[in-house]
């Protein structure tokens, strides 16, 4: 089937995490590094914070009693930095995206949380490039599961198999493939992930 719709991730794919800034934060603070990006997606309060389940403020009490404990002391103010980590976007993409919306729907498909619309994609200036924004924390479904794969194509009134999906973790590139979606894993590589989307039929 043509394709007539290509969904984004946000996390890794439109916003580029600030690396620096995640590398500033831990040394002074004391943290190990590669801690903070474990506390604030690798405990359980984020696999229920994303699909809706627990406010976000129980999430930020998870995650800074993880960093205390990692840190071995209380850390202060560390909940008020670690917002920006997602502030820079990927210009190539968004670009693409923008290109795009001339010709297909395009949509974010994304496992965040409430803050998805108006911190990141409207806080980045990027909102109105899209046609429809598919939250996991709205939809109470968090990739790779197929239930929200399903709902993104019925959002756009659209088969499966006429959306694409481009995402940074394979896992979710899978998942969007068993859900009968085309899906494109983007590690960076920008004129890689153009010439998968022409394999497919893009153009722009």
């Amino acid at each position: 089937m043509v394709i007539q719709a290509v969904f984004f991730d946000f996390g890794g794919v439109l916003g580029r995490l600030d690396r620096p800034m995640i590398a500033d934060i831990e040394s002074r603070y004391g943290i190990p590094e590669g801690a903070l990006l474990k506390a604030l997606y690798g405990i359980p309060g984020w696999e229920e914070v994303q699909i809706g389940k627990c406010p976000e403020e129980d999430w930020w009490g998870a995650v800074s009693r993880e960093l205390e404990r990692v840190a071995g002391r209380p850390v202060p103010g560390i909940q008020e930095e670690w917002g920006g980590i997602w502030s820079s976007m990927d210009p190539d993409v968004v670009s693409l995206a923008e290109r795009l919306r001339e010709s297909y729907i395009v949509g974010v498909l994304s496992n965040s949380t409430l803050r998805l619309e108006k911190e990141l994609l409207v806080g980045n200036g990027i909102h109105d490039i899209f046609h429809v924004v598919i939250n996991s924390a709205r939809v109470g479904i968090a990739k790779p599961d197929a239930g929200i794969y399903h709902h993104a194509a019925k959002a756009v009134d659209l088969e499966p198999s006429a959306c694409v999906h481009i995402d940074d973790l394979p896992h979710n590139v899978e998942g969007a493939r068993e859900a009968g979606f085309q899906a494109v894993h983007y590690a960076g590589d920008f004129p890689a992930l153009e010439a998968s989307l022409r394999e497919l039929g893009v153009e722009w």
